[in-house]
């Protein structure tokens, strides 16, 4: 429905077109593919000054590199050559397709390609670009010539490594507010450092290789307020050797997530003290232990904690004024939680409880507890 009203008042024209006959295609300046398209004779028929293209069928439509360059991306270059957005997202390329190269006044450009490994120097030269999302591709090479992409704000890959700053030729990259997912040998103070304006920050591999490199170099960015750490080893067996402690949060700090990071230590003692976190994920296999310990004026700001998969988790203690503005937690499992601190029915602001697998005795407590509705306690599964 809301595609036929978008179609209606000219905002979008959507391929294949459900439009009266007498409407003209030039009065369009995006189009929308909903279907795979391999008769381009009608788009000579629309605006060549169109400012969006997006192709969102249904079905993921793979194409070769040579299908793709002859023509597909040769019928958007012809025209349309003003184009602003590019979404290519469904279609799986074999290839980079070099075709986009003239498409100079590009803001938002997005391309499944898995098998791509290098990113092409050509792609550098899209100045205009503002977001580039491929997050199904792996780049190990990234040009130099990424550093004089100015404008470039948003960058979304499966991991990308980003290269060293290649000096007096580039600039740092200012406007730049977003990276997702960040090989951690790319956490370098240069590198890190020519991003000040970064805000969210996506971080995955071995972390524990690059421990020192990276617990120093996060402080910098005084402008971050979302980052997530996950631990990806290639060897199944290697212990993780993070220590959280060690680590120089950015004091702007809102949101936090770790994943397989398996602390040994209990990480409240190291995170409570950052004065503006609002939501923390500590998620699969982030923390070992089995006692957990928030200290008095511990987590200011928390509104969101999510403990999850910490399977061994027995013990739980607050002291009290500790997350004075927590509104929501979910604890998934809790297993072996013998006891939820009593100084947590003390927080005003709790509107959200939600429990895992409880164990027998946790259960019950809750089953009783009178205030039940107020907190909106939910176990799961439902039944138990």
């Amino acid at each position: 429905m809301l595609v036929l009203v978008a179609e209606f008042v000219e905002f979008v024209n959507v391929v294949p077109s459900t439009l009266r006959a007498d409407r003209s295609l030039e009065d369009f300046k995006r189009i929308s593919v909903c279907r795979t398209v391999t008769n381009f004779d009608s788009w000579e028929h629309f605006d060549t000054y169109l400012h969006s293209f997006l192709h969102l069928a249904v079905e993921r439509k793979h194409l070769s590199e040579d299908v793709f360059t002859l023509e597909y991306c040769n019928a958007i270059c012809k025209w349309f050559k003003f184009l602003r957005l590019l979404d290519l997202g469904t279609i799986v390329l074999d290839e980079y397709p070099a075709g986009i190269n003239p498409l100079l006044l590009l803001k938002y450009l997005v391309l499944n390609i898995p098998s791509l490994k290098h990113l092409p120097s050509s792609l550098c030269n899209l100045l205009s670009l503002h977001t580039l999302d491929m997050r199904w591709s792996y780049i190990h090479h990234t040009p130099d010539e990424i550093w004089k992409m100015n404008e470039l704000r948003h960058l979304n890959f499966g991991s990308i490594t980003l290269p060293a700053h290649p000096g007096k030729c580039c600039s740092s990259l200012e406007n730049f507010n977003f990276i997702s997912v960040l090989h951690p040998s790319s956490c370098t103070q240069d590198i890190l450092g020519r991003l000040p304006s970064l805000q969210t920050f996506r971080v995955h591999e071995n972390l524990s290789s690059y421990q020192s490199m990276l617990s120093n170099n996060l402080c910098p960015l005084l402008h971050l307020e979302s980052l997530k750490l996950v631990d990806e080893r290639t060897i199944a067996l290697q212990p993780s050797s993070i220590v959280l402690p060690e680590y120089q949060f950015p004091p702007r700090l809102i949101e936090l997530s770790l994943s397989n990071t398996e602390l040994k230590y209990d990480p409240m003692p190291a995170l409570e003290k950052l004065p503006h976190l609002r939501v923390l994920k500590l998620k699969k296999n982030s923390f070992f232990g089995r006692k957990l310990v928030c200290s008095s004026g511990g987590f200011p700001s928390l509104k969101v904690m999510h403990l999850k998969s910490m399977f061994w988790l027995e013990e739980w203690t607050m002291e009290n004024d500790a997350m004075p503005k927590l509104e929501s937690l979910i604890i998934n499992p809790c297993a072996y939680l013998k006891i939820l601190p009593e100084e947590l029915w003390r927080i005003k602001s709790l509107t959200k409880l939600e429990l895992w697998w409880p164990r027998f005795e946790l259960r019950e407590t809750l089953r009783k507890f009178e205030d039940r509705e107020q907190y909106d306690i939910q176990i799961y599964p439902y039944g138990m």
